[in-house]
Order: structure tokens, then C-alpha cells, then sequence
């Protein structure tokens, strides 16, 4: 007979499949120089694909989450154009935001620590997963 619950119903839990673990998460960071984050971000079960350059057009894999590092070389238009594309950002900018940020696109300043900005990341690619 199968255990109840305190309402008399009985609890029936079914049988446990196969183990399949977790998918790991793609990001993309597009920085000059973030090693220290990139490692932070490995650490925590991404797979970081790790751009010191503009894209320019180069092909990249769809990521669950951008991370756009703006600086003298990294202009705004990286962000913009990966949100236009769907792919959900976290921009992180020299100087406060100028605009509010979104769902799909997380403006913020680049004096948050690299363990909260860590934080920041994983909620964004499992917010842009469910939408």
C-alpha cells in the first residue's frame, strides 16, 4: 500500500528513468580582457566562447546568453546586434546605464563584482531558455 498524504490521498511516486544530466550552457563573451570572468563562468558549467574582437559578421554558435564587455574596443553596436537576433545580453559598460534594461537585454555597470555578474549570467540564460 502506498504512503498517504496528510489530505488521504495516496502518494504514488513513479519510477525513476535513465540519468541524463544536464545540458550545459553556452555564453558568449565578446571583451578585450576578462580572463578572471571567463574562468568564473567555466567554473559555474559554461561553455564560453571567447571573442577579443568585434564579430564583424563572423559566424558564431547561438548561445543561451551574450555577454558584451563595451570599452574602446568593443563598441555598442555588439549588444544591439545580438539582441536584435534574439540571443539574450548582459552588456556591461564604463559608465552607468544610460537606459533601462530588459528581460533580453541587462545593461549594467562594470563595477558589479565578477561573482554577482556570474549570478547575473546564469539567471539570464535560464530566463532566456523559458521565453
Amino acid at each position: 500500500m502506498p504512503p498517504t498524504l496528510p489530505n488521504g490521498n495516496a502518494f504514488n511516486a513513479e519510477a525513476g528513468g535513465d540519468y541524463s544530466p544536464v545540458a550545459e550552457r553556452r555564453a558568449l563573451v565578446i571583451a578585450a580582457r576578462q580572463p578572471a570572468f571567463v574562468e568564473l563562468l567555466e567554473q559555474s558549467g559554461f561553455d564560453v566562447d571567447v571573442r577579443t574582437r568585434p564579430l564583424d559578421g563572423d559566424p558564431v554558435e547561438p548561445p543561451d546568453v551574450a555577454v558584451v564587455f563595451r570599452g574602446r574596443l568593443i563598441g555598442s553596436g555588439q549588444a544591439a546586434k545580438l539582441a536584435r537576433q534574439g540571443i539574450v545580453v548582459v552588456e556591461i559598460l564604463t559608465v552607468e546605464p544610460p537606459g533601462a534594461s530588459s528581460a533580453r537585454w541587462i545593461r549594467l555597470s562594470n563595477r558589479i563584482g565578477k561573482a554577482d555578474l556570474v549570478q547575473v549570467v546564469q539567471a539570464a540564460a535560464d530566463a532566456g531558455g523559458a521565453a
